[in-house]
Protein backbone atom coordinates (compact mmCIF):
# COMPACT_ATOMS: atom_id res chain seq x y z
CA UNK A 1 0.00 0.00 0.00
CA UNK A 2 1.30 3.43 -0.96
CA UNK A 3 1.87 5.81 1.96
CA UNK A 4 3.05 9.37 2.54
CA UNK A 5 5.40 9.25 5.52
CA UNK A 6 6.77 12.30 7.33
CA UNK A 7 10.45 12.48 8.25
CA UNK A 8 10.35 14.08 11.73
CA UNK A 9 14.03 15.05 11.59
CA UNK A 10 13.59 17.30 8.53
CA UNK A 11 9.86 17.93 8.45
CA UNK A 12 9.54 16.62 4.90
CA UNK A 13 7.26 14.04 3.32
CA UNK A 14 8.33 10.89 1.45
CA UNK A 15 6.07 8.77 -0.77
CA UNK A 16 6.57 5.04 -0.13
CA UNK A 17 5.24 2.89 -2.97
CA UNK A 18 5.98 -0.37 -4.77
CA UNK A 19 7.61 0.29 -8.11
CA UNK A 20 5.08 0.24 -10.93
CA UNK A 21 5.74 -0.11 -14.59
CA UNK A 22 4.24 1.00 -17.88
CA UNK A 23 3.18 -1.69 -20.29
CA UNK A 24 5.62 -2.05 -23.17
CA UNK A 25 4.15 -0.51 -26.28
CA UNK A 26 5.94 0.56 -29.43
CA UNK A 27 2.95 2.67 -30.47
CA UNK A 28 2.30 5.97 -28.71
CA UNK A 29 -0.93 5.68 -26.67
CA UNK A 30 -1.41 9.46 -26.79
CA UNK A 31 -1.34 10.12 -30.55
CA UNK A 32 -4.54 10.74 -32.54
CA UNK A 33 -6.16 7.43 -33.40
CA UNK A 34 -5.13 5.79 -30.10
CA UNK A 35 -7.61 7.65 -27.86
CA UNK A 36 -9.35 4.41 -26.85
CA UNK A 37 -6.18 3.42 -24.96
CA UNK A 38 -6.76 6.15 -22.37
CA UNK A 39 -9.68 7.60 -20.41
CA UNK A 40 -10.38 11.21 -21.29
CA UNK A 41 -10.72 13.58 -18.32
CA UNK A 42 -11.02 16.78 -20.35
CA UNK A 43 -10.24 18.02 -23.86
CA UNK A 44 -10.44 20.94 -26.23
CA UNK A 45 -11.95 19.67 -29.48
CA UNK A 46 -13.10 20.81 -32.86
CA UNK A 47 -16.83 21.43 -33.02
CA UNK A 48 -18.64 18.12 -33.27
CA UNK A 49 -15.64 15.91 -32.51
CA UNK A 50 -16.83 13.20 -30.07
CA UNK A 51 -15.00 12.41 -26.81
CA UNK A 52 -12.29 9.75 -26.82
CA UNK A 53 -11.58 10.15 -30.51
CA UNK A 54 -9.49 12.32 -32.86
CA UNK A 55 -10.17 16.01 -33.38
CA UNK A 56 -8.62 17.35 -30.16
CA UNK A 57 -6.03 20.09 -29.70
CA UNK A 58 -5.30 19.58 -25.96
CA UNK A 59 -6.36 16.48 -24.03
CA UNK A 60 -6.10 15.39 -20.36
CA UNK A 61 -5.77 11.73 -19.35
CA UNK A 62 -4.77 9.89 -16.15
CA UNK A 63 -1.11 9.01 -15.72
CA UNK A 64 -0.56 5.35 -16.57
CA UNK A 65 1.29 4.63 -13.29
CA UNK A 66 -0.07 7.30 -10.91
CA UNK A 67 1.51 8.26 -7.62
CA UNK A 68 -1.80 9.66 -6.33
CA UNK A 69 -5.36 8.47 -6.96
CA UNK A 70 -8.65 10.29 -6.48
CA UNK A 71 -10.56 7.11 -5.64
CA UNK A 72 -8.52 6.33 -2.52
CA UNK A 73 -9.83 7.23 0.91
CA UNK A 74 -7.89 9.95 2.73
CA UNK A 75 -6.58 8.57 6.02
CA UNK A 76 -4.34 10.44 8.45
CA UNK A 77 -2.92 8.43 11.30
CA UNK A 78 -0.08 8.22 13.75
CA UNK A 79 2.23 5.22 13.64
CA UNK A 80 3.81 5.49 17.07
CA UNK A 81 5.73 8.77 16.92
CA UNK A 82 5.46 8.95 13.12
CA UNK A 83 2.83 10.49 10.82
CA UNK A 84 1.29 8.81 7.76
CA UNK A 85 -1.25 9.92 5.15
CA UNK A 86 -2.69 7.88 2.32
CA UNK A 87 -1.74 9.38 -1.08
CA UNK A 88 -5.21 10.44 -2.16
CA UNK A 89 -5.06 12.97 -4.96
CA UNK A 90 -4.65 12.91 -8.72
CA UNK A 91 -1.98 12.29 -11.34
CA UNK A 92 -2.96 13.70 -14.74
CA UNK A 93 -1.18 14.27 -18.05
CA UNK A 94 -2.02 17.30 -20.18
CA UNK A 95 -1.34 16.18 -23.76
CA UNK A 96 -0.21 19.50 -25.20
CA UNK A 97 -0.51 18.78 -28.91
CA UNK A 98 -1.74 16.05 -31.26
CA UNK A 99 1.70 16.09 -32.90
CA UNK A 100 4.00 13.50 -31.34
CA UNK A 101 7.23 15.44 -31.98
CA UNK A 102 6.03 18.86 -30.81
CA UNK A 103 7.86 20.80 -28.10
CA UNK A 104 7.31 24.19 -26.55
CA UNK A 105 9.90 25.43 -29.04
CA UNK A 106 7.93 24.18 -32.08
CA UNK A 107 4.36 24.85 -30.96
CA UNK A 108 2.63 27.98 -32.19
CA UNK A 109 1.89 30.55 -29.47
CA UNK A 110 -1.82 29.81 -29.93
CA UNK A 111 -1.22 26.15 -29.05
CA UNK A 112 0.75 27.09 -25.93
CA UNK A 113 -2.09 29.44 -24.98
CA UNK A 114 -4.52 26.50 -25.16
CA UNK A 115 -2.24 24.54 -22.81
CA UNK A 116 -2.29 27.45 -20.33
CA UNK A 117 -6.09 27.51 -20.39
CA UNK A 118 -6.20 23.76 -19.77
CA UNK A 119 -3.87 24.15 -16.78
CA UNK A 120 -6.32 26.74 -15.45
CA UNK A 121 -9.35 24.51 -16.05
CA UNK A 122 -7.78 21.53 -14.29
CA UNK A 123 -6.59 23.63 -11.33
CA UNK A 124 -10.09 25.06 -10.85
CA UNK A 125 -11.67 21.61 -11.10
CA UNK A 126 -9.24 19.82 -8.78
CA UNK A 127 -9.36 22.60 -6.19
CA UNK A 128 -13.09 22.00 -5.76
CA UNK A 129 -12.02 18.93 -3.78
CA UNK A 130 -11.40 20.09 -0.20
CA UNK A 131 -9.16 17.09 0.51
CA UNK A 132 -6.64 18.25 -2.10
CA UNK A 133 -4.27 20.77 -0.55
CA UNK A 134 -1.72 21.45 -3.29
CA UNK A 135 -1.30 20.89 -7.04
CA UNK A 136 1.99 20.85 -8.92
CA UNK A 137 2.03 21.64 -12.64
CA UNK A 138 5.35 20.57 -14.13
CA UNK A 139 6.94 19.69 -17.44
CA UNK A 140 10.18 17.88 -18.28
CA UNK A 141 11.99 18.12 -21.60
CA UNK A 142 14.71 15.59 -22.42
CA UNK A 143 14.72 14.08 -18.95
CA UNK A 144 17.77 11.79 -18.61
CA UNK A 145 16.87 8.12 -18.78
CA UNK A 146 13.42 8.80 -20.25
CA UNK A 147 12.78 7.99 -23.89
CA UNK A 148 11.31 10.65 -26.18
CA UNK A 149 7.55 10.70 -25.72
CA UNK A 150 4.41 12.59 -26.69
CA UNK A 151 4.53 16.20 -25.39
CA UNK A 152 2.75 16.51 -22.07
CA UNK A 153 2.82 18.42 -18.83
CA UNK A 154 1.87 16.76 -15.55
CA UNK A 155 -0.57 17.77 -12.83
CA UNK A 156 0.02 16.18 -9.43
CA UNK A 157 -2.61 16.87 -6.76
CA UNK A 158 -1.88 15.80 -3.17
CA UNK A 159 -3.42 15.97 0.34
CA UNK A 160 -0.48 17.93 1.78
CA UNK A 161 1.49 21.01 0.70
CA UNK A 162 4.62 20.18 -1.26
CA UNK A 163 7.75 20.77 0.84
CA UNK A 164 9.27 23.29 -1.58
CA UNK A 165 5.97 25.15 -1.83
CA UNK A 166 5.69 25.28 1.94
CA UNK A 167 9.18 26.77 2.23
CA UNK A 168 8.46 29.32 -0.51
CA UNK A 169 5.17 30.32 1.12
CA UNK A 170 6.90 30.71 4.47
CA UNK A 171 9.57 33.03 3.03
CA UNK A 172 6.94 35.15 1.27
CA UNK A 173 4.80 35.36 4.41
CA UNK A 174 7.72 36.34 6.66
CA UNK A 175 8.82 39.04 4.19
CA UNK A 176 5.27 40.44 4.09
CA UNK A 177 4.93 40.36 7.89
CA UNK A 178 8.11 42.42 8.21
CA UNK A 179 7.64 44.86 5.32
CA UNK A 180 3.91 44.65 4.49
CA UNK A 181 4.85 44.26 0.84
CA UNK A 182 5.01 41.35 -1.58
CA UNK A 183 8.53 39.95 -1.89
CA UNK A 184 8.06 39.26 -5.61
CA UNK A 185 6.63 42.70 -6.39
CA UNK A 186 9.64 44.28 -4.67
CA UNK A 187 11.96 41.98 -6.61
CA UNK A 188 10.29 42.91 -9.91
CA UNK A 189 10.64 46.62 -9.20
CA UNK A 190 14.33 46.25 -8.38
CA UNK A 191 15.15 43.97 -11.31
CA UNK A 192 13.28 46.10 -13.86
CA UNK A 193 14.99 49.21 -12.51
CA UNK A 194 18.47 47.65 -12.65
CA UNK A 195 17.92 45.77 -15.96
CA UNK A 196 21.04 43.61 -15.51
CA UNK A 197 19.20 40.30 -15.10
CA UNK A 198 16.05 41.12 -17.08
CA UNK A 199 15.89 39.16 -20.33
CA UNK A 200 12.58 40.36 -21.73
CA UNK A 201 9.71 42.63 -20.72
CA UNK A 202 6.18 42.41 -22.10
CA UNK A 203 3.09 44.38 -21.02
CA UNK A 204 2.21 41.68 -18.51
CA UNK A 205 5.38 39.70 -17.76
CA UNK A 206 9.08 39.86 -17.00
CA UNK A 207 11.48 37.10 -18.01
CA UNK A 208 14.56 37.29 -15.81
CA UNK A 209 17.48 35.26 -14.56
CA UNK A 210 17.13 35.20 -10.75
CA UNK A 211 19.71 36.91 -8.56
CA UNK A 212 20.71 33.58 -6.97
CA UNK A 213 20.21 31.33 -9.99
CA UNK A 214 20.80 27.69 -9.12
CA UNK A 215 22.32 26.91 -12.51
CA UNK A 216 23.10 28.60 -15.85
CA UNK A 217 20.00 29.36 -17.93
CA UNK A 218 17.61 29.25 -14.96
CA UNK A 219 14.85 31.69 -15.91
CA UNK A 220 11.71 32.93 -14.17
CA UNK A 221 8.61 34.28 -15.89
CA UNK A 222 6.88 36.62 -13.46
CA UNK A 223 3.57 38.45 -13.95
CA UNK A 224 4.00 42.18 -13.47
CA UNK A 225 0.56 42.37 -11.88
CA UNK A 226 0.27 40.89 -8.39
CA UNK A 227 -1.79 37.75 -7.89
CA UNK A 228 -1.31 34.62 -5.81
CA UNK A 229 -3.13 32.11 -8.06
CA UNK A 230 -2.46 31.38 -11.71
CA UNK A 231 -6.01 30.18 -12.30
CA UNK A 232 -7.52 33.40 -10.95
CA UNK A 233 -5.08 35.68 -12.78
CA UNK A 234 -5.35 34.20 -16.28
CA UNK A 235 -7.29 36.37 -18.72
CA UNK A 236 -7.47 36.53 -22.51
CA UNK A 237 -4.77 39.22 -22.54
CA UNK A 238 -2.41 37.60 -20.01
CA UNK A 239 -2.76 34.14 -21.58
CA UNK A 240 -1.86 35.43 -25.05
CA UNK A 241 1.02 37.53 -23.66
CA UNK A 242 2.46 34.66 -21.63
CA UNK A 243 2.09 32.19 -24.51
CA UNK A 244 4.05 34.48 -26.86
CA UNK A 245 6.76 34.98 -24.25
CA UNK A 246 7.06 31.23 -23.62
CA UNK A 247 7.17 30.50 -27.35
CA UNK A 248 9.99 33.00 -27.92
CA UNK A 249 11.94 31.84 -24.88
CA UNK A 250 11.86 28.13 -25.74
CA UNK A 251 12.61 28.83 -29.41
CA UNK A 252 15.69 30.73 -28.24
CA UNK A 253 16.79 27.83 -26.01
CA UNK A 254 16.39 25.41 -28.91
CA UNK A 255 17.97 27.55 -31.64
CA UNK A 256 20.89 29.14 -29.77
CA UNK A 257 21.59 27.06 -26.66
CA UNK A 258 21.40 23.55 -28.12
CA UNK A 259 17.84 22.69 -27.04
CA UNK A 260 18.84 21.69 -23.48
CA UNK A 261 16.70 19.54 -21.25
CA UNK A 262 14.75 21.47 -18.65
CA UNK A 263 12.19 21.28 -15.88
CA UNK A 264 9.33 23.80 -15.96
CA UNK A 265 7.27 24.32 -12.79
CA UNK A 266 4.24 26.54 -12.28
CA UNK A 267 4.41 28.11 -8.82
CA UNK A 268 0.90 29.00 -7.68
CA UNK A 269 -1.02 29.15 -4.41
CA UNK A 270 -2.23 25.88 -2.89
CA UNK A 271 -5.92 25.07 -2.50
CA UNK A 272 -7.22 27.92 -0.36
CA UNK A 273 -10.43 25.95 0.30
CA UNK A 274 -8.37 23.39 2.21
CA UNK A 275 -7.52 24.84 5.61
CA UNK A 276 -6.39 22.55 8.40
CA UNK A 277 -5.25 25.08 11.00
CA UNK A 278 -6.92 28.36 11.91
CA UNK A 279 -5.08 31.16 10.18
CA UNK A 280 -3.86 29.05 7.24
CA UNK A 281 -3.32 31.29 4.21
CA UNK A 282 -4.36 34.38 6.22
CA UNK A 283 -2.29 36.81 4.10
CA UNK A 284 -1.47 34.67 1.07
CA UNK A 285 -3.46 36.82 -1.37
CA UNK A 286 -1.18 39.73 -0.43
CA UNK A 287 2.14 37.99 0.22
CA UNK A 288 2.42 35.36 -2.55
CA UNK A 289 2.96 35.92 -6.29
CA UNK A 290 2.44 33.15 -8.84
CA UNK A 291 5.13 32.61 -11.48
CA UNK A 292 6.82 30.03 -13.70
CA UNK A 293 10.36 28.75 -13.12
CA UNK A 294 12.41 27.02 -15.82
CA UNK A 295 15.52 25.15 -14.71
CA UNK A 296 17.65 24.06 -17.67
CA UNK A 297 19.70 20.86 -17.39
CA UNK A 298 18.65 20.12 -13.79
CA UNK A 299 20.67 16.89 -13.88
CA UNK A 300 23.87 18.98 -14.07
CA UNK A 301 23.15 21.00 -10.94
CA UNK A 302 26.13 21.08 -8.61
CA UNK A 303 25.58 21.14 -4.83
CA UNK A 304 27.79 21.14 -1.79
CA UNK A 305 25.94 20.19 1.38
CA UNK A 306 22.69 21.48 -0.15
CA UNK A 307 24.24 24.75 -1.39
CA UNK A 308 23.85 25.24 -5.14
CA UNK A 309 27.03 26.02 -7.06
CA UNK A 310 26.55 28.04 -10.27
CA UNK A 311 29.74 28.67 -12.24
CA UNK A 312 28.17 31.25 -14.57
CA UNK A 313 27.08 34.63 -13.16
CA UNK A 314 23.33 35.26 -13.69
CA UNK A 315 24.13 38.65 -15.24
CA UNK A 316 26.17 36.92 -17.97
CA UNK A 317 23.39 34.43 -18.64
CA UNK A 318 20.81 37.21 -18.89
CA UNK A 319 22.98 39.09 -21.36
CA UNK A 320 23.47 35.93 -23.46
CA UNK A 321 19.71 35.35 -23.56
CA UNK A 322 18.97 38.98 -24.44
CA UNK A 323 21.43 39.13 -27.33
CA UNK A 324 20.25 35.83 -28.80
CA UNK A 325 16.49 36.22 -28.27
CA UNK A 326 14.54 34.82 -31.20
CA UNK A 327 11.31 36.25 -32.55
CA UNK A 328 8.57 33.66 -32.73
Amino acid sequence: MEELRKDPTRGRWVLIRPKGHDAANDDCPYCPGAESATIEIAAYRKDGAPPNGPGWSVRVVPASDPYFRIEWELIREGVGMFDMITPRGASELVLESPRHDDTLATMAPEQIESVLWMWRDRLLDLKRDGQIRDILVSRHHKKPGVAWHHPYSRLTAIPIVFDETRQELREAREYYQYKRRCLYCDMLRQEIGAQGRVVRLTPGFAALVPYAARSPLETWLLPRRHGCSFEDALTADTAADLARLMSQYFRTLAAVFGDPGYELVLHTAPNLRSRILQGDWATIRDDYHWHIEVLAQPERINRVGGIFVNEKPPETTANDLRTSWQTA
